[in-house]
């Protein structure tokens, strides 16, 4: 962020070692399609079970498989045998069921369920149980209470539909996926450490195809597949082409799961007696020179490679104290707006920077700003990607993710600048910036891509990507490259960004200034319109 005097100076992994981030990248095309043989491997004769919504497979060395129905049932999920008869009932205390859609068998004898559906798209949160397998499970079709923890989520943009739920069974990790018919599917993925006293905050990973109702992966979490009607999608990485496979007509498909084995497809369908059929488990499609894995420097989305190591994953669920600073009590020269520690908050897994029309010490505005400074920095070579959501409101000039070498020698990296002038004008732009030195020998080189040229609201949520790589910056924004600077253009690039300095981080909200322009008669100070809000920061350091 362009200042001429200053003061003061996100394997997370999907069960694999690369690192998936690939939020806004085009479906990954599947590999043709082949019908797939079926044989009946149980047929649910249980009489309560009327809609099986979901199966998952026993954590312990046995033939049992969960389900549970759909909505208008009450919060218990059924325990089935080889021969299809319902063994015991597990019923979770303090649990509700809404719309349950799912259920997965996760680490530690855990299994889940997902009350995740939402057909009109309003509610706010969703909600997944997690109970303890009994290690001896009820007979004769008896009931039996067990203690359930509710985690709530919520998605980074607006209430979403969804029938898919996983959880990696080594590591935990849940992802939901979400059911579209439009192309607005998406897989998200749930932060490693789960609160149950607070809302979690999910991360979209990748795109999905349409109309998914279940997912599994593997037992060794080095597979996953994702089930709709009349598919099956295998993957080796959410991010990666596909196998796809025919399924066999079902009454209503709404479950999947593979087996214990890992060697079969398990698919259900609601209905009384519904029959579970099983199909081989399809292999996913191997890299080729068809489908590259995607290298750090010139991936053909966003998405991560394997020669990257994830370093900061931060979900803003709190404010790390042992990386963040607080600006509190400054300015900077160039701008219009004081910055206080108060306009700084963190709730519901975002953090908020707040702009104010407010006097204090002198100044008409108040604002926000986050660093590292003295506390967190990355290498000369780097990656790191922030999803944000910027105001635009006449005067506001918002950076949700800038570096600074820690040497406090000449060079800035300004992965994302916008200004809310811009946006009065009818062209908000996207401004990605390096420049060296200030004052009468600035040296400056700029980027700009314009919203209305990008996908989603102007105003809306966007993922911001930079890789820094030898003789070499690249940014992308929602996955589409939006920008490149090399160590030939500008001809003063390797001067200042091959020297192996380290950088730290810098998010600031600013008013006013000879960038931003001051606010006016049309600036809404409505807080939600003066607000530059972050969904999540992720670096990664090269291996």
């Amino acid at each position: 962020m362009f200042k001429r005097a200053r003061v003061g100076s996100v394997a997370a992994a999907l069960g694999v070692s690369t690192v998936l981030v690939a939020t806004q990248g085009a479906v990954p095309e599947p590999a043709a399609a082949a019908a797939a043989k079926a044989t009946v491997e149980r047929t649910l004769t249980g009489k309560a079970i009327t809609e099986s919504s979901g199966l998952a497979r026993s954590t312990y060395r046995r033939p049992v498989l969960f389900t549970h129905n759909d909505s208008g049932d009450g919060p218990r999920v059924f325990a089935v045998d080889a021969a299809g008869k319902t063994r015991g009932k597990l019923r979770l205390k303090g649990a509700s069921a809404v719309d349950w859609e799912d259920i997965a068998s996760g680490p530690r004898h855990s299994i889940w369920v997902g009350d995740i559906g939402d057909n009109q798209r309003t509610r706010k949160t969703v909600a997944v149980y997690r109970f303890t397998e009994p290690k001896r499970l009820p007979s004769k079709g008896r009931t039996v209470k067990v203690a359930a923890k509710k985690f709530r989520f919520a998605y980074p943009d607006r209430p979403r539909d969804a029938e898919a739920l996983l959880v990696h069974p080594k590591n935990g990790r849940v992802f939901i996926v979400t059911k579209s018919t439009s192309g607005s599917a998406g897989v998200y993925r749930a932060p490693a450490k789960l609160s149950t006293k607070r809302v979690n905050k999910l991360t979209r990973v990748a795109k999905a195809p349409e109309n998914i109702t279940a997912g599994s992966f593997s037992p060794d979490g080095k597979t996953r597949v994702l089930g709709s009607y009349t598919k099956a999608y295998t993957y080796k990485q959410f991010i990666s082409r596909p196998a796809e496979v025919t399924l066999p007509e079902r009454p209503q498909g709404e479950s999947l799961e593979v087996n214990r084995r890992g060697t079969k497809i398990l698919l259900g369908s609601e209905g009384v007696r519904s029959r579970v059929l099983q199909i081989a488990m399809t292999k996913p499609v191997k890299a080729s020179s068809s489908s590259p894995a995607p290298a750090p420097t010139t991936p053909a989305s966003c998405a991560t490679s394997n020669q990257w190591k994830p370093e900061l994953d931060d979900d803003f669920n709190a404010l790390d104290p042992k990386v963040w600073n607080v600006k509190n009590n400054t300015y900077a020269s160039n701008e219009d707006s004081y910055l206080r520690a108060q306009n700084v908050s963190v709730k519901n897994g975002v953090l908020r920077l707040q702009a104010k029309k407010e006097a204090y010490r002198g100044r008409n505005y108040t604002s926000g700003y986050v660093e590292s400074i003295g506390k967190y920095t990355l290498p000369s070579t780097f990656r790191a990607e922030v999803r944000a959501k910027v105001p635009l409101e006449q005067g506001m000039w918002a950076a949700p993710l800038w570096f600074r070498p820690t040497d406090g020698q000449a060079g800035e990296i300004d992965l994302v600048e916008t200004y809310g002038n811009e946006h009065k004008a009818g062209r908000a732009a996207a401004h990605h910036t390096i420049h060296t030195e200030y004052g009468s020998t600035h040296k400056q080189s700029v980027r700009s891509k314009k919203f209305s040229e990008l996908s989603g609201s102007v105003t809306g949520w966007h993922t911001y990507t930079i890789e820094k790589t030898p003789g070499k910056i690249t940014m992308w924004v929602d996955c589409v490259k939006t920008a490149e600077f090399t160590h030939a253009n500008p001809s003063w690039y390797k001067s200042y960004y091959d020297v192996g300095d380290r950088w730290n981080l810098r998010i600031n909200l600013q008013v006013g200034g000879i960038w931003g322009g001051l606010p006016d008669g049309s600036t809404d100070w409505s807080p939600d319109k003066t607000a530059m809000q972050l969904d999540y920061l992720k670096t990664w350091v090269h291996k």
